[in-house]
């Protein structure tokens, strides 16, 4: 589990004064709720201070911190360090029968060298195997206090029931963890090279796809008014947008730093520092004018660094395993001050000193045999380049053919080639929108069809990081289709005539001034071409994203999930989610679903399936379909507080039901006449493993027991290893 979790937790601690002035804590939904001492010890300004923390308030008698759905990971972090200083109140201790099926479960998984990583949510240990085929299904799901085994999310799930938490907290010591550590993959071996060099690569730019795929799209609609004239270039309002849209590209290699100084192990916040280091303005300006500098009377061959990747990458490479060295000479005491000083010193002068020279030499050798192929066979040439270009750009060898097409321009008043390589552009959008449109992940989709959006306007980044090198035949797909839409333009001689804008508002700059010839024909029909061969390979030949990505050599066994209906637990008045009193329910935090006014105190079983928990307080079951839907009836608003009065559940944890049992009582009447809010909100928890949930009742619609309120759809796969057990 990530350590986040007990940064936070301590955070939390602290601001309520300690665990000696906690009476009692628990999670509910989304919200740690304390039980306090002394009320007036808590420090709400440390609480605001914590990002994690949504919001925070003193209600009814309780704190209600506000975590989201990660909540049960931060209770068990804060438990954990309740523990470690005896200050908890009624925490179970460890049975030997949970310490037995704990050993049990971790040899039958696989064992320890077999786990990469271990998290734990309301039911289940969600283990993540090296190789899924080592666990043995038939042998745990026989193991007493295992409820099942399911394969899904890229996870190996082992189903206990309420009683996870106290399994988890024994599975860990024998995989040689803290209830707060993870397995890292860094020396994870898995693919060749190439695999593996991309997989860092795009793990490297996950943090920024967001934010990346925003500035895109800016940087685009900013084209677009500039070509409309609503917003000129020069001006005030251009100038502020363009900084906005274009500073997370030009400063790139400082957010990289901070994001390498993560994935290799070194201070963050010195990462970034160095990648500032490299698009220094001085250094910048000195590299633009080609100042010749020396570093103790070497001279260094300076370049512009900005938008670059891998320079930076190999810096803060090359700084971790410098840091191993100066770490067994630099005494412990000093280190936090002479590390980070010899770390500046050396890697950035070294920088400086070797990666510049060599980028420039692999880019010039890179223009001069291109311009030396395009003068021998252009067809050829075009072909090249266009297959290679965007692969140039990311390892930042691009920047020896600006200067070639920028004295074409000003020499002949045309450059051949940027007309060669403008078709690169579309072939990333082609194989990016292509991936959008067959992706049945959602939150894939919401990153690739923008980025193919921004990439019409000529802003690649988000999708080559984002999209296509990520999945690495799309983005071989989308060089394939440029090859060719290179090798038309090359052939029929192709080229700007002035500098052009971006994406499709650069097309009027490759026309020539005498007018529209076969060479502006043939360079529409290179965007064409590299575009629509991009799009239908990847259609085509491309990877699916599916919200359960399944690993290599696995065929079908089974369907995990399927669709199913959902009946109302529930007779009343239906309500929308977005109109119940409560931002956890409101937002969908949790999942997508319905509300039920009651008019009936019955709760009844929606569909056949398992119950998988029952709150201690009463106010809330939740239960599993035997298609996979896991629904959550939360019956009331902060009813938790009621601490189990008015409510008489019929049921336990892990008692089969179907459709139409009755599951627990609840006394309305009584429950509104002490304040609260008696609205059922009817949640699928698991949303992400179907590809959507329809709502079938409208806001005001009467509903009764039996009535279908709503409908998980699937259609994706989750396969699992060819030997493993059938089920």
């Amino acid at each position: 589990m990530n350590s986040n979790y007990q940064k936070v937790a301590k955070k939390i601690l602290v601001a309520v004064s300690g665990a000696e002035n906690i009476d009692e804590v628990f999670n509910c939904i989304a919200r740690l709720r304390f039980y306090l001492k002394d009320s007036n010890k808590i420090n709400y300004q440390e609480l605001e201070l914590i990002p994690e923390v949504s919001e925070s308030k003193f209600e009814d008698g309780q704190l209600q911190v506000l975590l989201g759905q990660n909540v049960e990971k931060y209770y068990q972090a804060l438990i954990n360090l309740m523990k470690q200083t005896n200050a908890s109140r009624g925490v179970k201790k460890m049975s030997k029968a949970d310490k037995k099926l704990a050993e049990q479960i971790v040899e039958l998984v696989g064992g320890k060298d077999n786990v990469i990583s271990l998290v734990h949510c309301v039911t289940r240990l969600r283990f993540k195997l090296k190789d899924e085929k080592k666990a043995n299904d038939d042998a745990i799901k026989q193991l007493k206090g295992v409820m099942g085994v399911a394969h899904a999310a890229g996870q190996y799930q082992v189903i206990i029931g309420n009683n996870v938490a106290d399994v988890y907290d024994q599975v860990m010591p024998l995989l040689g963890l803290s209830s707060e550590e993870e397995v890292t993959t860094d020396d994870e071996k898995d693919g060749n090279i190439f695999s593996r060099l991309v997989a860092l690569i795009s793990s490297l730019f996950m943090p920024l796809l967001g934010v990346m795929t925003g500035a895109g799209m800016l940087k685009g609609l900013l084209v677009l008014l500039n070509v409309l004239g609503w917003v000129k270039q020069g001006t005030g309002t251009y100038m502020i947008w363009n900084a906005a849209a274009d500073s997370l590209f030009y400063f790139l290699p400082v957010l990289l730093g901070f994001s390498a100084a993560k994935t290799f192990h070194v201070n963050k916040y010195l990462g970034a520092v160095t990648g500032g280091a490299l698009v220094y303005p001085t250094m910048v300006a000195a590299a633009i004018a080609h100042k010749a500098i020396t570093f103790f009377g070497l001279p260094v061959n300076l370049m512009n660094y900005s938008q670059t990747m891998l320079p930076i990458v190999f810096a803060i490479w090359g700084m971790s395993w410098f840091e191993k060295g100066t770490k067994k000479v630099v005494p412990k005491v000093v280190q936090n001050l002479f590390v980070p000083l010899l770390d500046l010193m050396v890697i950035v002068s070294l920088t400086y000193l070797i990666v510049g020279p060599v980028m420039q030499t692999l880019s010039q050798w890179l223009s001069s045999a291109s311009l030396w192929l395009y003068g021998l066979v252009p067809v050829v040439a075009g072909f090249v380049i266009g297959g290679i270009w965007q692969a140039a750009v990311i390892v930042g060898l691009h920047w020896a053919f600006i200067p070639v097409l920028m004295n074409n321009l000003m020499a002949n008043h045309f450059d051949p080639i940027n007309g060669i390589m403008y078709c690169t552009v579309f072939g990333q959008v082609g194989a990016a929108l292509a991936m959008g449109l067959k992706a049945k992940d959602k939150n894939f989709k919401e990153i690739a069809i923008p980025a193919a959006v921004s990439g019409f306007f000529g802003v690649t980044e988000p999708i080559i990081y984002g999209v296509t090198l990520p999945h690495k035949k799309s983005f071989v797909f989308a060089s394939i289709g440029s090859a060719f839409g290179g090798a038309i333009a090359a052939a029929f001689h192709a080229g700007m005539y002035t500098m052009p804008g971006g994406g499709i508002f650069g097309i009027p700059a490759f026309i020539n001034p005498k007018g529209i010839d076969a060479s502006f024909i043939a360079f529409v029909i290179s965007l064409i071409v590299a575009f629509a061969l991009a799009f239908i390979l990847t259609f085509i030949w491309g990877d699916k994203v599916v919200p359960a990505t399944p690993k290599k050599k696995f065929d079908v066994k089974k369907v995990e999930f399927k669709d199913q209906g959902i009946a109302s637990p529930i007779q009343g008045t239906a309500v929308e989610l977005k109109n119940v009193d409560d931002p956890v329910f409101s937002a969908g935090t949790i999942g997508k679903g319905l509300a039920v006014q009651p008019n009936n105190n019955e709760v009844r079983a929606p569909f056949d399936g398992e119950v998988i928990s029952v709150f201690p307080t009463k106010h809330a079951i939740g239960l599993k379909s035997e298609n996979g839907v896991e629904l959550l009836i939360h019956l009331g608003i902060n009813t938790v507080n009621l601490k189990g009065k008015y409510f008489d559940a019929k049921v336990a944890a892990g008692q089969k039901v179907k459709q139409g049992d009755l599951l627990e009582t609840f006394d309305v009447d009584q429950i509104k006449s002490a304040g609260y809010d008696t609205v059922v909100p009817i949640i699928v928890t698991n949303t992400n493993n179907f590809d959507d949930i329809i709502v079938e009742k409208k806001d005001g619609d009467s509903v009764k027991f039996g009535d279908q309120i709503l409908m998980a759809t699937v259609d994706q796969e989750v396969e699992i290893p060819v030997n493993a057990t059938q089920a």
